[in-house]
């Protein structure tokens, strides 16, 4: 079985969604917790976010080429998802190079590092957040559960089988 661009940006673009929500987390945690485990380890995963973008991105002109002629998926769909992953793209690879100065800051000058910690830690938020509504736009492409038209159906010539429950209960009436 060959792997299509399609596989390649599904399995790849869940990475910087889940790496920005639990990279900035962990920020977050410390500042209660005051462990640098987290600070370090969240400061990491936004790192590995923002590189994880970047492949994600790159795949997904080759799922839209692959998920183009497919019923239901429309082409304001696509351009919706494409226009948000690109200014996602600018906030994620932002995020990710403010954590790598706040990394260093914390190694070269520790006691300052802390307004650098806490702009990473506003970008983490702006980043995990805008990168979740980059996932929901691109899941509307494809999942009718997502969309809300879960059981409508897509051609008005005809009835499908694609009916409600309560469609199908008025017809026996």
């Amino acid at each position: 079985m060959q792997v299509s661009p399609a596989h390649w940006h599904l399995l790849i673009n869940h990475f910087p969604i889940i790496l920005s929500l639990v990279g900035t987390l962990f920020i977050g945690l410390s500042f209660f917790l005051k462990k640098n485990t987290l600070i370090n380890g969240g400061l990491i995963l936004l790192v590995m976010a923002a590189l994880t973008a970047l492949p994600a991105n790159a795949t997904g002109e080759g799922a839209e080429e692959s998920v183009e002629g497919i019923a239901g998926v429309t082409h304001d769909g696509i351009e919706i998802h494409e226009h948000a992953a690109a200014t996602g793209l600018k906030i994620m690879i932002g995020t990710g190079i403010l954590a790598l100065i706040a990394a260093f800051a914390q190694v070269k000058m520790p006691k300052r590092a802390m307004i650098l910690l806490i702009v990473t830690f506003i970008a983490g938020v702006a980043s995990a957040g805008y990168m979740s509504y980059v996932g929901l736009t691109g899941g509307e492409i494809r999942h009718s559960e997502i969309r809300g038209d879960f059981g409508r159906s897509t051609s008005s010539a005809a009835p499908s089988q694609n009916t409600t429950l309560q469609e199908t209960e008025d017809d026996d009436d």
